[in-house]
């Protein structure tokens, strides 16, 4: 790749003119034009001409050049910027062959005396000072090409570099992870949510599992045998709900339902009709101690954050749950009872 890199910054060779294609060109277009071209020149083909030989050599480095897209925009820029030197160079020399007809149409017409003198003095001076300006602006210009080249080449490396090391950290934690202990394993309450509903829904423990068995494996469904008045934020009068707790296997699955099912229920775009349900949380009313933040869904995380949580749903993936209760649990049997 170095190398490559190398040819696309410093070559002068047209690699475009060389396959005899437009800089616009397709890949199928370049690689179509490299087969045609490459078989004037093969080894096979052409012997000991060492001319074809080096035209062979030359076209494999500029298919490999343009066939890296990354490549290829480095070749761009630098052909680009040879391109804006010689048209600069053009100028500067159809300015200076002006300057000198102009001067030798002068002498011819037999200008003379101070006046003519100090006139050419002035040319000459303007002159001068027009080409010290044109070479101090395409100084100017060429140093400012070489840097932005060299930016975006090291630019290149570090996130190739970056990237290289974000996935073998990953690789690494997740090759490792932590020895499960069972006596840190989470409690009943800490894999258990709980929901409620209007009394005017029929909602069953058939319908509870068949939606939140998408989150994983339930191991419990218990639903209040009558509605509970509760107080709601901003409503003068309490209202009756049907009250429920979904009891997990694993926290890693309570905690995908508590959040996931909170979003599903105020977008409300599911076909499932989640907007029915209200007051989905923690059967605790508060979150488990060291549950993780999930990354965000924005990519703003870093490579740390996603390690350390993929890490942390490996681990608990693989936690025993606590013995569950013997027959199914009552709402009594968690700390805070669910609203």
């Amino acid at each position: 790749m170095a190398d490559l890199k190398e040819e696309a910054l410093n070559s002068s060779h047209d690699f475009y003119g060389l396959l005899g294609i437009a800089s616009s060109a397709q890949e199928s277009e370049i690689r179509r034009a490299y087969r045609k071209t490459a078989l004037k020149y093969h080894p096979d083909k052409v012997g000991n001409d060492q001319a074809a030989l080096d035209k062979f050599h030359l076209l494999s480095i500029a298919y490999e050049v343009l066939s890296d897209q990354d490549v290829r925009q480095l070749y761009d820029n630098a052909r680009r910027a040879r391109e804006e030197k010689k048209e600069r160079d053009a100028a500067y020399e159809g300015r200076r062959r002006a300057l000198k007809e102009e001067l030798e149409r002068r002498e011819r017409a037999g200008v003379a005396g101070f006046k003519r003198k100090r006139e050419e003095a002035q040319e000459e001076e303007a002159f001068q000072r027009e080409l010290k300006r044109l070479a101090a602006d395409g100084a100017r210009r060429r140093k400012e090409r070489e840097e932005m080249l060299r930016k975006e080449a090291q630019e290149e490396q570090d996130r190739e570099q970056r990237e290289d090391a974000e996935k073998a950290e990953v690789a690494d934690t997740l090759a490792a992870p932590a020895p499960v202990n069972e006596a840190s394993a989470p409690s009943e309450s800490d894999r258990t949510c709980k929901l409620r509903w209007l009394p005017s829904t029929n909602i069953t423990t058939s319908d509870l599992e068949a939606r939140f068995q998408r989150f994983g494996k339930i191991q419990d469904v218990v639903i209040s045998p009558r509605p509970k008045k509760v107080k709601i934020d901003g409503e003068k009068h309490r209202k009756e709900y049907m009250t429920a707790l979904i009891i997990f296997e694993n926290i890693v699955a309570a905690s995908m339902a508590v959040r996931e099912a909170s979003r599903l229920a105020i977008e409300d775009t599911d076909q499932a009709d989640w907007g029915i349900f209200h007051g989905i949380d923690w059967a605790s009313g508060k979150e488990p101690e060291g549950l993780p933040k999930p990354p965000a869904s924005n990519g703003s995380s870093t490579s740390k954050e996603k390690a350390a949580y993929n890490r942390w749903l490996f681990t608990k993936g693989l936690e025993k749950a606590q013995p569950a209760l013997k027959g199914k649990p009552s709402f009594g049997s968690f700390k805070k009872k669910p609203e």
